[in-house]
């Protein structure tokens, strides 16, 4: 479907080109820093490189589901259109995932580097064993949404596959929760630390603000 005809998609494309754009920005400023001025690059700071490619790319899978009808109604779409949609939205699926697991570690790597203390390192360890866990278990359940695969795009092929909205409410609960504990980890430390009370004050929003 041409973009002209569709507007919906036309927004689609804006806003995520948008965000994309300020993300690299950011990120390669960022990495910009780490390696010509700081001149130490990180494990986190390779997740994040790789993460910025991973944006690159499901903002390139937006623009593919725009083309091909993403905000127009199904019954408007040919068949080959819709499958051709479906396989971009299944690759953004799997980028999208990716992404979600590699910046929660990137955080608690750079967790382990800013608060050195035993028992915040170990911490850290069981909060990434769970954020890996969980990034593993949603990667593999997007490629294997469907047996055989290919049957997540074509509708008309026999296929036993998982139950999507189950997978998706359980991502979205988990990643919930992983969320809050990034935010909250470092609290206890920094409130912990000699400061002033707005300078814990400002870290403390500091660390909310990059949990988000």
């Amino acid at each position: 479907m041409p973009l002209d005809q569709n507007p919906r998609g036309r927004q689609a494309i804006v806003v995520t080109s948008a965000f994309n754009a300020l993300a690299l920005l950011v990120g390669l400023l960022r990495i910009y820093t780490r390696v010509f001025i700081v001149r130490y690059f990180g494990v986190e700071d390779g997740f994040t490189a790789f993460v910025l490619i991973c944006s690159v790319g499901l903002t390139v899978t937006i623009a593919i589901q725009a083309k091909y009808g993403l905000g127009e109604h199904i019954s408007q779409l040919s068949l080959p259109t819709i499958e051709n949609s479906l396989k971009a939205f299944y690759a953004s699926l799997i980028i999208y995932n990716l992404s979600l697991g590699l910046i929660k570690l990137s955080l608690l790597f750079q967790y382990k580097r800013i608060f050195p203390t035993k028992r915040f390192q170990i911490a850290c360890w069981i909060v990434m064993g769970i954020v890996s866990a969980h990034a593993t278990w949603a990667v593999f359940g997007s490629v294997f949404a469907c047996f055989p695969v290919d049957a997540f795009w074509l509708k008309t092929k026999e296929a036993t596959c998982l139950n999507q909205r189950a997978m998706w409410f359980t991502n979205a609960a988990i990643n919930i929760f992983t969320d809050l504990v990034i935010i909250i980890l470092p609290m206890p430390v920094v409130r912990s630390l000699n400061l002033e009370k707005r300078q814990k004050q400002a870290l403390i929003a500091i660390f909310a603000i990059g949990g988000v």
